[in-house]
């Protein structure tokens, strides 16, 4: 007993507790590289809005940027809490559902205020309601690969939760990005297609996860 309590102190006498912020340090070094790479496909496949100088002065347009950056910052914390071993961040579906109905109620105001149905249709379905969610799943590949490779230099327990929440993460911060390009103002829109384009890299990370995440 004696020889093997004194192998276990020989093999942590060098540890040293990690600063409470390293999991944080980590995230951002692995994010900044995946939303530069995010924002760089976005500009040069598809640009700007071309009305965006006047769009910022919108309460729409900042309603429908909101949406994404605030699912994003659940995210993040999601995925520190994940990272630990036997993390399951079930406090982030909480905010996460009330950020989706307060963007729904929003979108169900600016429906009431519509005149006419014409004008109801182009804010649920736009014009981009078909591509929409493909653009979301591209911008957020770079993010994704960057949440990926945080998690494989942290210890999660779970792989396809873990893949679940780098994907929900990485979509919403594609989708932030893409909002600065979509030429859409209907919140109703963005709760359906920003929102299936989120949930789309939140699939791909699950698929993905089970192979690159597993210990």
């Amino acid at each position: 007993m004696a020889k093997t309590d004194d192998m276990i102190s020989e093999m942590v006498k060098d540890l040293r507790p990690l600063p409470k912020t390293a999991l944080h340090r980590l995230l951002a070094l692995a994010l900044l590289p995946g939303l530069a790479l995010s924002a760089a496909l976005i500009l040069l496949a598809h640009g700007f809005r071309p009305d965006l100088s006047s769009a910022v002065w919108q309460s729409a347009f900042w309603a429908k940027s909101a949406y994404p950056l605030l699912l994003s910052v659940v995210g993040m914390t999601a995925l520190i809490k994940v990272a630990r071993p036997g993390g399951r961040p079930l406090g982030a579906a909480l905010p996460a559902l009330i950020i989706y109905v307060l963007l729904i109620a929003l979108g169900i105001l600016q429906l009431s205020t519509s005149t006419t149905p014409t004008e109801q249709h182009r804010l649920i379905m736009g014009i981009s309601y078909w591509f929409c969610p493909i653009i979301i799943l591209a911008a957020g590949a770079p993010l994704m690969a960057a949440t990926f490779w945080f998690l494989r230099r942290t210890a999660p327990t779970d792989a396809r939760l873990a893949g679940f929440i780098a994907g929900m993460t990485a979509g919403s911060i594609g989708a932030w990005i893409y909002s600065w390009g979509c030429i859409e103002n209907g919140l109703t829109f963005v709760a359906l297609w920003y929102t299936l384009g989120i949930l789309l890299c939140g699939l791909a990370g699950t698929l993905l996860g089970r192979h690159f995440l597993r210990w």
